[in-house]
């Protein structure tokens, strides 16, 4: 069996738009290694005025969460999908939200209108301040859209330019669907994850896209898409435990 690292999903209770109950996330933790996921980065929204990302409680239910992955065999790290803002190198320097894996590695979030010019500033102000931003799902935003090799652009500079299993294999739309096409044709996307926020609607296509992919880009491709550059995360969680 392959394995693979998800970076990117909403896995953890009580938090955002995710599962409310401890017993779903355990469910979607068994779905998850049950297809070959060996590592989960359970990444709940931080938006202001809609998610609001209360640590303590999100600390909390990651505790709890965690035993009953050590008892799965599932390795769990905790996270923030950060919908970017002006306050936001205060907030990964101060705690008040967690970085990948409490790593150097952000994962970002824009609106889909967000135009490209603000997306860069931004990328350019993480890396300036020593952060790895990995954009999330490109292939929702208008800009890249009408444009993928700006992604290319971006990844030049050192961002990780990330995509959603999910627009990959065609449930997300059209239009995510054809930008995907683009990315991984031209090999600008740099992971692959979940995004999953439950079981039946937003479930998690880790395996299913695998295959996909690596059948129509190659297995090389998909290797470092799926696990190989999800685990430079983790292993940079490693050293930061050190």
């Amino acid at each position: 069996m392959k394995v693979y690292i998800d970076i990117h999903n909403h896995t953890l209770f009580g938090v955002d738009d995710g599962p409310e109950e401890m017993n779903e996330s355990v469910a979607m933790l068994e779905h998850a290694f049950e297809q070959g996921i060996e590592a989960v980065i359970l990444t709940p929204h931080y938006r202001h005025g809609m998610f609001a990302y209360r640590t303590e409680t999100v600390e909390q239910h990651f505790s709890e969460l965690k035993a009953e992955a050590d008892r799965i065999g599932i390795a769990v790290y905790l996270g923030c999908e950060y919908h970017v803002n002006s306050q936001m190198i205060e907030a990964l320097r101060s705690g008040k939200v967690h970085s990948l894996a409490d790593t150097d590695y952000v994962l970002t979030e824009y609106s889909y209108e967000t135009e490209y010019s603000y997306i860069s500033e931004h990328t350019n102000r993480l890396i300036s301040c020593g952060y790895i931003p990995v954009i999330a799902h490109v292939e929702r935003y208008e800009c890249f859209i009408k444009k993928p090799q700006l992604c290319e652009e971006l990844s030049n500079r050192g961002a990780y330019i990330q995509i959603n299993a999910d627009s990959v294999l065609g449930l997300a739309g059209k239009m995510p669907e054809r930008c995907c096409k683009k990315l991984l044709k031209n090999e600008w996307a740099d992971i692959v994850a979940s995004d999953s926020h439950d079981l039946e609607e937003r479930r998690n296509n880790m395996a299913r896209c695998y295959q996909f992919v690596a059948k129509k880009y190659g297995e090389h491709y998909a290797g470092r898409l799926f696990y190989r550059n999800p685990k430079k995360i983790i292993q940079d969680a490693s050293v930061h435990e050190l």
